[in-house]
């Protein structure tokens, strides 16, 4: 009898340190069903750069991607429009020009026909997480490109794009010689692909207002972390951050004096542009931090509120959190107290 209760106990223990551990947000995506595209544009403009692209080949790229090559035409490359006849020219002197060339093949070289397949399979996961917690919502075709380094992703309403160009690996020998900062270069890695592409297409989808103060955008920010976090379960938590993992242990092991930096400086309701910029911006460090200090440092303190939030308020779900457009509720019932 005892041997009996004391089995009974271990088993309980076992179930209750598992469902601490196990992803709260996890679905079974295989019972999913979900219509989604997956394509390699680069491939294909690859294969027409031997003597340009003839008339012929520019329709049957045009009526193999009917969404997405006007958008790559007239909005993210800005070469005309598709009605305008000098459109169809300035594409071929663009796929003529040596430099491009270059970045075409050598992006076919690093991601060759069938590479991609994880990072599709797992994209096509993380969608189906987004469906099921958000079916009203569209769910993109995804498509690859290269961009002349202008863009990593862009999103129209039904095209998610990934620019390959700007993950060739972060010792690529053009990306100084354009003059990208090396801070971005961990970026360029093929680990980001994935994580970007579904960060891109919920800051399309969830778009703030305009008009916040410091606080508001960390709280949207850290609104798009912590869907990253349930969508791709398997994912390293500082991709969802462009951060490096030595940046993320820097956040974690400074976390109380971040905190109280903002507090002590009154700055979570400021509406201060550069005050923005300089917590949520882009950047190699931020002023008057330590020493290793990342940029964005506001999106990651805006994850911690929202995480937070969200733990100590287990009845809210992913798409309740999204509809709650008071930041300061958030704040307020997040119970957020890092040590000083």
């Amino acid at each position: 009898m005892k041997l009996n209760s004391i089995l009974s106990i271990s088993l309980l223990l076992v179930i209750v340190l598992f469902s601490c551990d196990s992803n709260r947000w996890e679905v079974v995506t295989e019972k999913i069903e979900l219509e989604q595209d997956y394509t390699r544009f680069d491939l294909d403009v690859t294969k027409v750069l031997q003597g340009g692209t003839s008339q012929e080949e520019w329709e049957m790229l045009n009526e193999k991607y009917p969404n997405f090559f006007p958008l790559y035409i007239e909005g993210i490359m800005g070469f005309g429009r598709m009605t305008d006849p000098l459109t169809y020219t300035v594409f071929n002197q663009y796929l003529n020009n040596d430099d491009i060339v270059e970045v075409l093949n050598h992006t076919a070289k690093i991601y060759p026909k069938g590479s991609l397949k994880t990072e599709f399979t797992d994209l096509k996961s993380a969608f189906k997480r987004y469906h099921y917690y958000f079916p009203e919502r569209i769910v993109p075709d995804v498509v690859t490109m290269t961009a002349a380094f202008n863009y990593a992703t862009a999103a129209d309403d039904q095209v998610l794009a990934i620019g390959l160009d700007m993950y060739l690996g972060g010792d690529f020998e053009i990306y100084p010689e354009i003059g990208i900062p090396k801070y971005k270069f961990q970026n360029f890695d093929r680990s980001y692909i994935v994580p970007d592409a579904m960060k891109a297409w919920l800051l399309t989808e969830f778009e703030t207002p305009g008009g916040q103060d410091l606080l508001e955008q960390m709280v949207y920010y850290g609104k798009v972390a912590y869907l990253l976090e349930a969508f791709l379960p398997n994912y390293e938590k500082h991709l969802f951050f462009n951060y490096s993992p030595e940046d993320l242990s820097w956040c974690q092991e400074n976390e109380g004096p971040i905190w109280f930096h903002f507090i002590d400086l009154e700055l979570l309701f400021s509406t201060e542009n550069h005050q923005i910029r300089k917590y949520m911006g882009d950047a190699p460090f931020v002023a008057g931090f330590p020493e290793g200090s990342p940029g964005r440092v506001g999106q990651w303190v805006g994850y911690q509120l929202v995480k937070s939030f969200m733990d100590n308020n287990q009845d809210v779900g992913l798409k309740d959190l999204m509809e709650i457009q008071d930041a300061n509720r958030i704040l307020r019932m997040s119970n957020y107290k890092p040590k000083r």
